[in-house]
């Protein structure tokens, strides 16, 4: 009897010392990113690999069937509108869950995390917005897939054109290692620091 005893109470304490595991929610919990938090942050990371993929095949392969076709899934126009209109969705999104999303780490590396972070939203809105300016100010059409959005027009607007072609450049290859340098931070807390950065987005939630 005593020996019966004693094994339910073992099997009850490996019980309750397993996390239990309920699914993400919609909204973002101090734990981990809910369903649209991580929708939207994987969908910015396809467009932007994709927008880098094209941009990269282009300058390394010149114009071939392959390019070609890269470019037919991902002008860099339409790809480029598209980031923005997900980044802006991306900064709704996170005003509304502002007060319960996963906190940064504390310290240096939280504060650092933070800037990059910011820096991050900065590219991903601004990079769009002024190549579609230039686009705009040159007269040029604005189309999104083949859908013209914007009519060529006859007009020169220098102060429109100017910020893309000072900046949009060098911007772009800051954004380029910026991706790499985030992607290697993850691969060094999932690895190396064993922490639970990326389960945030990618994991189930246990209480």
């Amino acid at each position: 009897m005593v020996k019966g005893t004693a094994n339910n109470t073992a099997l009850n304490s490996d019980l309750t010392s397993k996390p239990v595991r309920t699914p993400i929610g919609w909204r973002d919990s101090p734990n981990c990113y809910g369903r649209i938090s991580r929708t939207l942050h994987w969908l910015t990371a396809a467009l932007v690999t994709l927008q880098f993929t094209v941009l990269l095949a282009w300058r390394g392969m010149g114009e071939n069937a392959i390019t070609l076709f890269l470019a037919s899934i991902g002008p860099h126009g339409s790809l480029g509108f598209m980031i923005l209109i997900v980044t802006l969705a991306r900064l709704g999104w996170a005003w509304i869950n502002r007060k319960q999303r996963p906190p940064h780490t504390p310290g240096l590396g939280g504060r650092l995390a933070r800037f990059v972070h910011i820096t991050f939203y900065g590219l991903l809105m601004w990079l769009p917005a002024f190549a579609i300016l230039r686009q705009y100010g040159r007269g040029g059409a604005l189309r999104f897939y083949g859908m013209e959005l914007l009519p060529e027009a006859e007009r020169d607007i220098t102060w429109m054109i100017a910020p893309a072609e000072l900046l949009h450049g060098p911007l772009s290859w800051l954004l380029c290692g910026l991706v790499i340098g985030h992607i290697t931070m993850v691969l060094i807390h999932r690895f190396w620091l064993k922490d639970r950065v990326l389960a945030r987005m990618v994991g189930s939630r246990g209480r």
